[in-house]
């Protein structure tokens, strides 16, 4: 064989053998990728980590604040999914009570039909914080803190509660309002205090001014109910006390028939001479000591 033909036959035998050196390096460098999708969560995965919804506002948990942990799972983690996926799954994330009391909602519409934006606004006014702004100022300034308790946790209590009570909305006013309404504790005030809550509910820009108007406006209601409960008795006993003590004028008051009422007598005091019953005169059983005989209280004497 020709000499320059045997070299050049071996270079490229060198060739090859250093291409697949440098093949079989790289594939050990790199890390092994024949199964991609075992290491990324599955869609079931994801969606059997969120737990189930139960409403205790007594507790906090309101929707709002359980949306809130899973809301990122389904704006990237299911953004592919369309929304009636999402509505189901979202649906069956409620404990049954929920479930039933949404249902009824929004009868009578399914809720298949509802978009996930429409039913996640639903669900958290049906479910939401339904506490009066009452109610959360009273919370928020009644809080204390006891022994045994964790001060870092007591500090996120405070900083929800205040979160709850809206102070970055409420004004000089409104404060004045509401501890006004605080201080009505006594049960002497439940009329009131219960008149201005509402007051306060129906409009929260309620003012120092409007409450003192509202109880002025609620003492006459309640001399007005008063007044008319009474009725035609408080005429009579203003009338007997308008009576002078020796009337001998003046004529018994009749009804409407011309008949003579019970409360006075058919006629005056032979005693004294004033308008009452005889049984009744302060003079009955009074006697001189000088004449023995009856006297009228200015001295005169009667048989």
């Amino acid at each position: 064989m020709d000499p320059s033909k045997l070299e050049l036959l071996l270079e490229q035998q060198m060739k090859l053998i250093q291409m697949l050196a440098d093949a079989k390096l790289t594939s050990n460098s790199q890390p092994s990728s024949s199964n991609p999708t075992t290491t990324a969560p599955s869609v079931d995965g994801i969606a059997n980590s969120i737990s189930e919804f139960h409403y205790d506002p007594e507790s906090n948990v309101t929707f709002d604040m359980w949306f809130r942990r899973y809301e990122d799972l389904f704006k990237f983690d299911f953004a592919n999914q369309d929304d009636a996926w999402k509505v189901r799954l979202l649906l069956r994330k409620l404990g049954p009570s929920e479930l039933d009391k949404y249902c009824n909602l929004i009868l009578p519409l399914n809720p298949r039909d509802r978009s996930f934006s429409d039913t996640v606004q639903s669900l958290s006014q049906q479910f939401g914080d339904n506490s009066s702004l009452f109610n959360a100022c009273y919370r928020c300034l009644k809080l204390t803190m006891n022994e045994d308790d964790d001060f870092l946790t007591y500090v996120g209590i405070v900083n929800r509660e205040c979160e709850r009570f809206r102070l970055k909305s409420l004004t000089e006013d409104q404060f004045k309002a509401l501890s006004l309404i605080c201080s009505l504790q006594s049960q002497k005030f439940s009329d009131i205090r219960t008149r201005l809550l509402s007051r306060l509910d129906q409009d929260p820009k309620l003012t120092l001014n409007d409450i003192a108007n509202e109880y002025q406006r609620l003492i006459n209601l309640q001399r007005d109910t008063t007044m008319v409960q009474r009725g035609g008795s408080n005429r009579t006993e203003v009338h007997v006390v308008k009576q002078p003590l020796n009337s001998h004028k003046s004529a018994p008051a009749t009804s409407s028939s011309g008949r003579q009422t019970k409360t006075n007598p058919p006629a005056p005091c032979w005693h004294c001479g004033a308008w009452h019953f005889v049984r009744y005169c302060p003079y009955k059983q009074h006697r001189c000591r000088k004449c023995n005989a009856h006297h009228m209280p200015s001295g005169e004497t009667t048989s």
